[in-house]
């Protein structure tokens, strides 16, 4: 498994002392004076995702270590764009010495531009916007590579030859376009595989259950169901369920995110074949914050946080490691 820089390492490079000089984060501002408290604000895309809930108690607990230094403000735009607009519009009001944000989609570049344009240090949190470069840091997985691993997965386990549905993630964003291009890369080399572009399910287990249940009733055999998040996969795996309930050789099942105790539950009793970790930027990007209050100007624009396959061998082995999985 091929992976980019540590977490550790990957602050360290990201991170580089300023000698005094104001991180070039936006157009003005001042490190905090000793005896005023700063401000961190963060909006999360939308707090009821399970990815996101594990992000978000990553995020809380990373803050809280950081009290004494500054107060954390975080918002919930729940999957709304426009509402992430107007948190992020409060937020430029409050002046806070660094923004957090993971942007629902492009929608918001407009707010983000701007609180950035106000000197604003901006911390962009698993997804960006493509065609700007507005912002202070980049933190996450790179989707492109995982998609890629992904289809490397299934092109081995199909021995090059079958036919793929892929259920996708909501279309025009950057994780979505990343994690089909990636998975396309691969699929390009093997002629012998066919790949089905489902629908835009937004990432969502329901929404994905139902576009199954309908394609199911189509009576096209598929050999491998590819789900942009696990949620999706679980989705097509109950549809599926359902509509064979006698059992009887099921295709294979993968996914994306490996943060959830059931999905690794599902792995280990072979009714999900494997997932990979999109690792949560939350922790990190709050000890990034907290390096620019000091000063500290970032040297790397972009950080890239490792990702790994989790399969029924190595699922006991990721839980131990992996001790806070949603429940």
């Amino acid at each position: 498994m091929r992976f980019e820089i540590g977490l550790v390492a990957a602050l360290a490079m990201l991170v580089g002392c300023s000698g005094g000089e104001e991180a070039k984060t936006g157009t003005t501002g001042s490190e905090t004076p000793s005896t005023e408290k700063a401000l961190v604000v963060f909006s999360q895309a939308n707090s009821q995702d399970p990815w996101r809930k594990v992000f978000d108690a990553e995020t809380k607990a990373a803050a809280a270590k950081h009290q004494k230094h500054f107060e954390f403000d975080m918002q919930d735009a729940a999957g709304d764009p426009g509402k992430q607009n107007n948190i992020v519009d409060t937020f430029i009001v409050k002046q806070p010495k660094v923004l957090l944000i993971s942007p629902t989609d492009d929608g918001v570049k407009p707010s983000v531009e701007k609180a950035f344009d106000a000197g604003i240090p901006v911390i962009l949190l698993d997804r960006d916007f493509k065609g700007s470069d507005k912002f202070t840091a980049y933190i996450g997985g790179d989707n492109k590579d995982i998609g890629r691993q992904a289809g490397e997965y299934v092109a081995k386990r199909l021995n090059g030859k079958g036919t793929v549905l892929m259920i996708q993630g909501i279309a025009q964003i950057g994780p979505t376009i990343d994690r089909r291009g990636g998975f396309m890369e691969v699929m390009a080399k093997h002629p012998g595989i066919t790949v089905i572009e489902g629908d835009d399910c937004g990432y969502q287990r329901q929404k994905a259950r139902s576009y199954m249940e309908t394609f199911l009733q189509k009576g096209q055999k598929i050999d491998c169901v590819y789900g942009h998040n696990d949620e999706m996969a679980i989705g097509a795996r109950l549809a599926w369920d359902a509509a064979n309930p006698s059992g009887g050789a099921a295709p294979i099942f993968v996914g994306i995110d490996a943060c959830q105790q059931e999905v690794v539950d599902l792995i280990k009793s072979g009714k999900l074949d494997a997932t990979f970790k999109y690792p949560t930027p939350g922790a990190a990007g709050v000890e990034l914050a907290a390096k620019i209050i000091k000063g500290e100007k970032p040297t790397e624009k972009r950080m890239i946080l490792p990702t790994e396959i989790v399969t029924k061998e190595t699922a006991d082995a990721y839980m131990t490691a992996n001790p806070n999985l949603a429940k």
